[in-house]
């Protein structure tokens, strides 16, 4: 069944590593076709735009059946985009520097995560973080500003389970999506805990740090030298603009405290011991420069983190306690709060397709989770937490066969798609009316397409 694609272009940049880096790989194709090939008000498409949307939708496989459908379907998402951000400009909503930064503070952290560090997300995309933040700055504002417009538009839209039921039965059965296999995961999290000797010894080689800096020496060579943050060590320790919020309470604390030029003592925060150097504050956002040192972990506490996990694992077999138990009483990590559930950074909830479960669980030995069965539990995972290595038991709380959608199983999925859609009709009885009343030229080799609205104004 063929639909309008709504793509929100920061959503499509910024969502999925895989898509960046097929954007960066396209570079010079992307050049060649990024020519105008509509114009809705004073907003453009640029064919750029649309490749990418493509690249989204296909994953970035080579042939596509029916590609040019699927083409005109994105360009009409595209083209109803640009209507909303008209909308906007219109109704002149305004969107500070603050809000920009934020959105894109957000989708940097995601990406970060994505790739698994900093280090790697500039390698993919053939750019430091600070240029990828300036050449998605503005494509950030407009997101923005259509999110606002949406949210007019459809904010107070909801669905019944009468609506999600009659949505489910409109689709023809032999039209219902396959669902993958899925998987659900809870974990208890040890921490290999850190001696006193180290982190006195790692607190003063900080404090001689700022020593020579009181003296005279530049914060910011010292932070390229000694840092152990791979991210900002390259920038002299430097972290951009952040707000409340944006960093753990420890380090933010400390550095909302400071004035400008002014150092911290040394701070502990779960990533390890720091000193902080203001540099700007720019309203409620400041800039700072730190170095970072995080105590080593001898071999000796990581085998004990280890046994400690297999103890547990062998209490929980013996049906000492539950699983769910140990996390909650056992486990280091703050999914402890939320069952011990693995979140997907993918899709911020808590399943995993069969084929994405060693790429989308972070720093994961390879395990065949395959091969497991429901309440099965691994021995225990050597992994790299946030803050340092660290060991973990996993369990396969639920295994779900791959199947056609049902309402039984997948009622979340189902209500989602039909709230999509009562949102969309919204949207679309919204822009056909705008249509009448706005300047829309369509470039002529994509005025074959069969739009559902009336771009060409025939």
């Amino acid at each position: 069944m063929r639909r309008i694609c709504i793509v929100l272009l920061a959503v499509l940049i910024f969502g999925f590593g895989d898509i960046a880096c097929s954007q960066t790989e396209n570079t010079d194709k992307f050049q060649t076709l990024d020519r105008v090939i509509a114009v809705v008000g004073q907003n453009m498409v640029k064919e750029s735009d649309l490749e990418t949307s493509f690249l989204q939708q296909t994953s970035g496989s080579g042939i596509v059946e029916n590609a040019f459908d699927v083409k005109c379907d994105l360009f009409e998402g595209l083209l109803i985009n640009k209507l909303m951000l008209h909308q906007a400009e219109i109704d002149s909503v305004n969107v500070t520097e603050e809000e920009v930064n934020r959105e894109m503070d957000n989708r940097i952290k995601y990406m970060i995560r994505a790739y698994g560090s900093e280090a790697m997300l500039e390698r993919q995309m053939k750019k430091s973080v600070a240029e990828i933040r300036e050449l998605y700055k503005d494509l950030i504002r407009e997101n923005i500003m259509i999110s606002q417009t949406e949210q007019k538009l459809t904010g107070n839209i909801s669905v019944t389970p009468q609506d999600v039921a009659d949505f489910y039965n409109s689709i023809p059965k032999d039209s219902l999506p396959i669902v993958e296999e899925e998987y659900m995961f809870s974990q208890i999290v040890k921490l290999p805990k850190v001696t006193e000797e180290e982190k006195e010894a790692v607190k003063a080689r900080l404090n001689g740090y700022r020593d020579r800096i009181l003296k005279g020496s530049k914060f910011s060579t010292l932070a390229t030298l000694y840092s152990e943050d791979p991210g900002s060590a390259k920038k002299g320790g430097e972290l951009g603009f952040f707000s409340r919020g944006d960093m753990v309470s420890e380090f933010e604390n400390a550095a909302f405290a400071l004035q400008d030029g002014e150092i911290s003592p040394v701070i502990e925060t779960q990533y390890g011991f720091h000193i902080i150097q203001m540099i700007e504050r720019r309203g409620n956002q400041i800039n700072c420069r730190h170095i970072l040192l995080q105590p080593k972990i001898s071999d000796q506490q990581m085998g004990k983190a280890k046994a400690e996990l297999d103890s547990i694992k062998q209490m929980i077999e013996q049906g000492k306690i539950s699983f769910e138990d140990a996390v909650i009483e056992f486990s280091d990590d703050d999914s402890k709060i939320n069952q011990g559930l693995i979140i997907n950074p993918y899709n911020a909830g808590a399943t995993f397709t069969k084929d994405a479960i060693n790429e989308t669980i972070g720093n994961l030995e390879k395990i065949d989770f395959n091969a497991m069965k429901e309440g099965e539990i691994t021995n225990p995972v050597l992994f790299k937490s946030e803050a340092a290595n660290a060991y973990r038991l996993i369990k396969v709380v639920k295994k779900t066969p791959s199947h056609k959608v049902n309402l039984t199983d997948d009622y979340g999925k189902v209500q989602e798609s039909a709230l999509s859609d009562k949102k969309l009709e919204i949207i679309k009885q919204w822009a056909e009316k705008r249509i009448a009343k706005t300047y829309i030229k369509i470039a002529p080799d994509y005025q074959n397409c069969d739009f559902k609205l009336n771009w060409l104004k025939k």
